[in-house]
């Protein structure tokens, strides 16, 4: 798959330590992983856990990298994650890479790529209250907020779009 700007890659266990360096930067882990650090073993279960996703859905989880130079800007895709029951559009960029508008363009690719995928209606995911440039994203992009719950920092809300 590959955007304007950027490639992406299906996260295997090949590239483990690449998506694990996402999964243990400060600046990833501050909303998506609620500021905790997870061993190897929880990256490694995340692969598995895309792997059969894209058996199962056709969606799972990207690499992306950006095409030039090339270098590793974040992963995204879909995750099956509380506290939700279904898939979810999830997204992370390293630090260097945030305001250059990739969180949104990665979005936007993996949206398109589920549209193809037959059983998507709609699209959810879930935000931290706190994290207002990835409620920004999802907003720009169409998504509309549908539920509020507690969550660790607070609200978690929960977005859908329908396709």
């Amino acid at each position: 798959m590959q955007s304007k700007r950027l490639t992406y890659e299906p996260v295997t266990l090949p590239r483990l330590e690449d998506f694990h360096s996402l999964v243990i930067d400060e600046h990833v882990r501050r909303y998506l992983m609620d500021g905790d650090v997870f061993p190897i073993e929880w990256s490694e279960a995340r692969v598995v856990d895309s792997n059969m996703l894209f058996e199962r859905r056709g969606v799972g989880l990207w690499l992306v990298d950006q095409s030039l130079p090339r270098a590793l800007v974040g992963f995204c895709g879909f995750l099956e994650m509380p506290p939700l029951d279904e898939p979810q559009l999830v997204y992370a960029v390293f630090e260097q890479f945030t305001g250059k508008g990739y969180a949104t363009e990665m979005a936007r690719a993996a949206i398109e790529y589920a549209r193809t995928r037959a059983g998507f209606t709609e699209i959810a995911a879930g935000v931290d209250g706190v994290n207002v440039k990835s409620r920004r994203v999802l907003e720009k992009i169409g998504f509309k907020r549908t539920v509020t719950v507690p969550g660790r920092f607070g609200n978690l809300f929960v977005y859908r779009l329908s396709l």
